[in-house]
């Protein structure tokens, strides 16, 4: 007969943990006059099987059950603790290609994401400039994650929501909608929130107004839809955005 320190150092498993088994009726160790435990050899085999289950994932319920059911029962029980294995590893692989697209996206790597949106012929050169520019900024980072919880068809739908969005602002400066009016404000409104990419600000969108109109290449987009709109859509941004509190002369990106 062993005592519990010299059961837990032949078993590899320590005290506690052969004190927790016995409270929840998976060991009951003999007493000595004093009241202390003593392990024979059937213990001794017990614990090694109480140690092969629990190694396989199994709780001290489901461990309970093995020890005293025959053979039929405990295969049944494995099959099902296998399944959820199985589910489980799963559920862990979508989650590891999960990091690695988010970590892609993020890095902008080239050899999975860039090649990837070129096969789809999704790839945007503009968003090699913008990686270098602000490839460190948490705008960024929602970039990526937007990359990564949305397919290739919901990234299509938001491009197609922006579109729509910018050809509605062409239709409302033809009619001569002014700036500050409540359809201005509300296709202002409607811009900032077609900006799905990543969350942008009252503040933010007057920046995002300013490069519009100072960078020849927005510039371009947006009055080869209607001349004259990357002006006008500057305009109602910032008059939306005066309604919200923001300083247009001294707008930040937040």
């Amino acid at each position: 007969m062993l005592t519990i320190g010299e059961t837990a150092s032949l078993c590899a498993v320590s005290v506690r943990m052969l004190r927790h088994w016995e409270s929840v009726g998976l060991l009951r160790p003999e007493r000595d006059g004093n009241g202390y435990r003593l392990y024979g050899e059937r213990d001794i085999a017990r614990i090694r099987r109480i140690q092969l289950y629990r190694d396989l994932g199994l709780n001290s319920e489901q461990i309970s059950a093995v020890l005293g059911q025959p053979t039929k029962e405990t295969l049944a029980l494995l099959r099902a603790h296998r399944d959820r294995i199985e589910q489980r590893i799963a559920e862990l692989q979508e989650t590891l290609q999960d990091i690695d697209a988010l970590s892609g996206h993020a890095r902008h790597d080239t050899a999975s994401t860039q090649s990837t949106d070129k096969e789809n012929g999704m790839h945007d050169p503009t968003t090699d400039e913008a990686h270098e520019r602000w490839g460190d900024s948490a705008q960024w980072m929602e970039y990526a994650e937007y990359r990564t919880r949305t397919d290739d068809a919901q990234q299509q739908a938001d491009r197609d929501a922006m579109q729509t969005v910018e050809r509605e602002l062409a239709q409302a400066m033809r009619r001569g909608v002014e700036p500050g009016s409540d359809e201005a404000n509300e296709l202002a409104l409607r811009h900032r929130e077609s900006l799905t990419w990543y969350h942008v600000t009252p503040s933010m969108h007057v920046c995002l107004a300013t490069m519009y109109t100072a960078d020849p290449r927005f510039r371009a987009h947006y009055d080869a839809i209607e001349p004259g709109l990357a002006d006008w859509l500057r305009a109602i941004i910032e008059t939306q955005a005066a309604t919200e509190g923001v300083d247009v002369e001294h707008a930040r990106w937040e």
